[in-house]
C-alpha cells in the first residue's frame, strides 16, 4: 500500500529524466475513485485565468518511492481549476480533515491520509484517522484499513459514514516513547 502524504511532493519525471513538476495533490471522481495527479505548475488563458496542470492516472507508467514516471509530456494535460471537484488537499471537496462517523452517529476522527494498492491504484483501501494533535502525540493515529468489498459505506461531500462494526478494525498506530535515554 501507498500512503497519499509519502507522494505529496514527489518529483514528476518523463521517461527521458525530464522534470515536468511536482505532485502537488491527487484528484478523484465523483466516486472518489482517483482520476490523477495535479501537478504545481500552472498554464495561462488569456490574460488572468490559470489553468492547473494534471495527469491522468493511466498516462502514469510507475509510481516509486522517490519519483513519479510519466511516458511523455503529452500525458501532461492543463484543466480548469473548477473542474476538479474532489482532491486530496485542496480542492471544493476535500478528502483531507473531512469527519468520519459510524452510520450510528459515533465519531472516529478525521482524515489524515490515505491508503492504496500500488497495483490497483484508483481504489481507496483504507483511511489514517486523526483525533487531534495532542492524541496523536500521546495515543498515535489510527488505521482503517477497509475489508475486500466495503459495504454500506457512503463517501459523502461533507462526512464519511461507516458501519458501526467498522469500530472493531481499527487499529491504533503506537507513538514511540521519548525518554532521553537511548534504547
Amino acid at each position: 500500500m501507498f500512503q497519499v502524504e509519502r507522494i505529496l511532493g514527489l518529483p514528476v519525471l518523463l521517461e527521458s529524466g525530464k522534470s515536468v513538476g511536482k505532485i502537488k495533490d491527487l484528484w478523484f471522481d465523483e466516486f472518489w475513485r482517483l482520476v490523477g495527479i495535479v501537478l504545481d505548475r500552472y498554464t495561462r488563458s488569456g490574460l488572468f485565468r490559470k489553468l492547473s496542470k494534471i495527469v491522468y492516472w493511466k498516462d502514469i507508467v510507475h509510481l516509486g518511492e522517490d519519483a513519479l514516471l510519466i511516458r511523455n509530456g503529452a500525458a501532461v494535460a492543463s484543466i480548469n481549476g473548477n473542474e476538479l471537484l474532489r482532491t486530496f488537499h485542496s480542492g471544493v471537496v476535500r478528502l483531507k480533515d473531512m469527519p468520519v462517523y459510524t452510520i450510528e452517529g459515533q465519531y472516529l476522527g478525521k482524515v489524515s491520509d490515505v491508503y492504496f494498492k500500488p497495483s490497483e491504484g484508483t481504489q481507496i483501501v483504507g483511511y489514517e484517522l486523526t483525533d487531534g494533535f495532542l492524541a496523536d502525540v500521546l495515543e498515535g493515529r489510527r488505521k482503517l484499513i477497509l475489508p475486500e468489498a466495503p459495504d454500506k459505506m457512503t463517501l459523502g461531500n461533507d462526512a464519511i459514514f461507516v458501519p458501526a462494526s467498522y469500530e472493531r478494525i481499527l487499529t491504533r498506530e503506537p507513538t514511540r516513547k521519548v525518554t532521553g535515554e537511548d534504547g
